[in-house]
């Protein structure tokens, strides 16, 4: 029998499709993203499986496990109800200081955890400049579409803070220390999250100490052993078994249409429970 039922899709591009699943044995809602068979799973694909198999936060989407159907490897992990972060701010034009302090904090907690370099203190600050001005920080405002400007912006360091917006000036400061073009001279992850602005209205794990939030009591481990994933990532090199367009066999079981779309999809919206929480994937 079918462990996973689909519930609509949630997501595409390059890698294949992403569906919104039910566990059919728990009722529980997981995300699964399809990629097909043999040419797209090389080794930066098997890199990023095992990266996040070993990666155990509150801020970043949890891996549950993988497996193989007749065309696609699919990969099981935690669904975030929330939806995404940019799609968010689309839709609301921005976020007021706090909320972008919020996922900010959020943000720094997770790519910290990974023990991620300057790069992403650069990254980190132009989320955090889309979030507070639903804009990024060094496109020209009279011609965002040019790319040979923007670079010229990047590299100068060239950016401002819309007039119509007002943050504070700890928010300034912080994004000043952010946009440095020296790496050297950037602020680190550990200064961001000392700095007084991220520090404000600071979310109870982070003041008992983040090492708390990362305990876990096994629940949440990966059903399946390092081998075991490898091995079903070496299988998925291989030619599919059967290559039907749009279908996958889970396990040997009746079909999985990835190209249907459902008419469910409203409803299914409906009977969700979206918490408003946003987890980085990482």
């Amino acid at each position: 029998m079918e462990r996973y039922e689909i519930l609509k899709k949630i997501g595409s591009g390059n890698f294949g499709v992403a569906k919104l699943v039910k566990d059919k044995w728990t009722g529980e809602l997981y995300a699964i993203k399809f990629i097909e068979r043999c040419k797209k799973i090389d080794e930066h694909v098997q890199r990023e499986i095992m990266n996040h198999r070993s990666l155990r936060h509150p801020n970043i989407i949890r891996f549950k496990e993988v497996f193989l159907t007749p065309t696609h490897l699919a990969i099981v992990m935690e669904y975030a109800a929330g939806g995404e972060l940019f799609e968010r701010i689309y839709n609301a034009g921005r976020l007021t200081e706090d909320e972008a302090r919020f996922f900010f904090q959020q943000l720094i907690s997770g790519v910290s955890y990974c023990h991620s370099m300057t790069a992403d203190v650069w990254s980190c600050g132009v989320t955090l400049y889309v979030m507070l001005f639903g804009a990024y920080p060094f496109e020209d405002p009279d011609d965002p579409r040019n790319f040979r400007k923007t670079l010229t912006r990047i590299l100068s360091v060239q950016y401002s803070i819309p007039y119509y917006v007002r943050v504070s000036k700890e928010c300034k400061h912080l994004l000043s220390q952010i946009f440095v073009a020296d790496p050297e001279k950037r602020i680190t992850m550990e200064d961001i999250k000392k700095h007084p602005w991220f520090l404000k209205n600071l979310p109870i794990e982070f003041i008992e100490g983040e090492e708390a939030s990362l305990q876990t009591n096994g629940e949440n481990e990966p059903s399946q052993s390092i081998e075991e994933v490898l091995a079903i990532i070496q299988e998925a090199r291989k030619p599919g078994e059967g290559h039907k367009a749009g279908n996958l066999f889970v396990k040997g079981s009746s079909s999985i249409d990835l190209d249907d779309d459902l008419d469910i999809d409203a409803d299914i919206d409906d009977e969700i429970d979206t918490s408003g929480d946003f987890v980085c994937a990482l």
